[in-house]
């Protein structure tokens, strides 16, 4: 049984670093303090490591042939995109450890790597440098602080849906302020 939960947490890892990572944003930490009840941190750190480092190699290869296309491949040449690139490439390998230690969203180092061609298996060396005391130090405060699984998995279900619906909030938002609009312009007497 305790393969099948590890197996369990491997592929919620695996799926969570995906390219809907960034529709998910805490739904891996939520997981690694549920788990850090059941596993020592350090198990749930190196399994945690390796789930996230085969979902970056998936990541960098999509992040890869998306930005070939033909449609994108314009977006390359843009100035602030070289830009980053430039940047980027300056301590690609610190960089990203860096990020994904961090808090920080790690989305941009995920995007500058394939496309300042730094090779994927630094990457990836940087990203498993990055994630292991990452998820050591979330194992370990899981461990210290039982959070009830119903708080951890409605700050997921609520952060998750806050970003899914930025957009449907900021179309709402537009469609008020376009309502509102005519009734500001109108002049006094000109409607009744």
């Amino acid at each position: 049984m305790d393969r099948v939960k590890l197996l369990a947490f491997l592929g919620i890892t695996i799926f969570v670093h995906g390219p809907l990572s960034p529709f998910l944003p805490t739904a891996y930490e939520a997981t690694l303090f549920y788990y850090a009840r059941l596993y020592p941190g350090w198990l749930l750190a190196l399994i945690g490591t390796a789930g996230a480092t085969l979902s970056e190699a998936v990541n960098y290869r999509v992040i890869d042939w998306v930005a070939a296309l033909p449609a994108l491949a314009a977006t390359k040449q843009r100035r602030a995109v070289r830009w980053s690139v430039d940047a980027f490439l300056k301590a690609p390998f610190w960089t990203t450890a860096f990020v994904i230690f961090s808090p920080l969203p790690d989305s941009a180092v995920r995007v500058l790597a394939p496309l300042g061609r730094y090779p994927m298996w630094k990457f990836l060396g940087a990203t498993a440098v990055g994630r292991l005391p990452r998820f050591l130090l979330i194992a370990g405060l899981g461990w210290l602080v039982r959070f009830p699984p119903s708080l951890l998995l409605a700050g997921t279900v609520g952060v998750s849906l806050l970003i899914a619906g930025r957009v449907g909030v900021r179309r709402a938002l537009d469609w008020l302020r376009r309502q509102r609009d005519p009734q500001r312009h109108a002049t006094p007497g000109a409607a009744s």
